[in-house]
């Protein structure tokens, strides 16, 4: 796995505050901004210009830091959860191979007399 720079985090920033960010660049991203402080400090501003500007002009009480890490860590979370998902259904599809391959040839060796 390949990871990004800051200079490419950046460039991500805006549409992981958005939800817009999936799969792979999401990932990659929140790894980044988990390990690097500079890039993390510069989401916390964009995700105070992006999104808390708006809710304190309707008068919402927000706390900027708490929500962005419950979202890096949710989002992480639900990346972990969706890997281990797809590594179980890759075993699953192997396991469900070599029951086709066992049936196969035994029912080769049954009707035909071939033995393996």
């Amino acid at each position: 796995m390949e990871y990004i720079n800051c200079e490419t985090c950046e460039e991500y920033m805006n549409s992981f505050i958005e939800n817009r960010l999936v799969g792979e660049m999401l990932w990659q991203f929140l790894t980044h901004v988990e390990k690097c402080p500079e890039c993390y400090e510069e989401l916390e501003i964009r995700y105070l210009v992006e999104d808390a500007l708006g809710r304190l002009e309707d008068g919402e009480a927000i706390n900027l830091r708490s929500e962005l890490e419950t979202k890096v860590r949710v989002t992480k979370r639900a990346m972990y959860t969706h890997y281990f998902s797809e590594d179980i259904l890759r075993i699953l599809e192997i396991f469900s191979m070599i029951i086709i391959v066992y049936e196969v040839f035994g029912f080769l060796s049954h009707f035909f007399g071939i033995v393996f």
